[in-house]
């Protein structure tokens, strides 16, 4: 790992965030789900604009033209082959996503985490609150922890995505326990 310290900051490039294992977070083949579904629309919306009657070319242009840009937009920033992680198991240590676009995670030792409970953000995101032990967190391991988007004291708040926030929890658990293990 990068730092010595029980949690840190660490960026990950797209080949090490296709190892790690993901415990929440969109999936790289939900994302290819997603992307077909919009290629299939993008098609359809393409043939019904340009074989309905009394359309002007420009009309037909125009609209083509944003549906390809959208795509290839889309396409550019979708991730299908990571995905979209926002809590992950990378060895002995527990990460929570801080900047998903430059892929960077509030990474924890696994041996600071005591309990992993379901949560809620304010108004209603589905969350994990991963509690530490808060007696082998240091001052600086606080200042980290503060750098989250969900600061709170002696704690990581994640986003369930597309998961029970339960199952969250129990898959999170397992990988402390397993990973610690060896």
């Amino acid at each position: 790992m990068e730092s010595q310290s029980s949690v840190f900051i660490r960026h990950y490039d797209k080949q090490s965030l296709k190892v790690v294992d993901v415990i929440s977070g969109i999936s790289p083949n939900a994302m290819r789900r997603v992307f077909g579904g919009w290629i299939f629309f993008a098609a359809v919306v393409g043939v019904i604009v340009s074989v309905a009657p009394d359309l002007s070319a420009q009309f037909i242009g125009l609209t083509l033209f944003v549906l390809v840009a959208f795509t290839l937009v889309m396409f550019g920033q979708s991730r299908i082959t990571e995905g979209w992680p926002s809590i992950i198991c990378d060895n002995n240590y527990i990460g929570v996503v801080r900047d998903p676009v430059k892929r960077e995670y509030i990474c924890v030792n696994s041996a600071l985490v005591k309990e992993a409970n379901p949560t809620l953000i304010k108004p209603n995101k589905k969350a994990v609150e991963i509690v530490l032990d808060s007696e082998q967190l240091s001052a600086e391991d606080q200042e980290v922890l503060n750098q989250a988007v969900w600061p709170r004291d002696n704690k990581l708040i994640g986003l369930a995505h597309f998961k029970k926030r339960e199952e969250a929890c129990d898959s999170l658990m397992w990988c402390v326990k397993h990973r610690s293990s060896h």
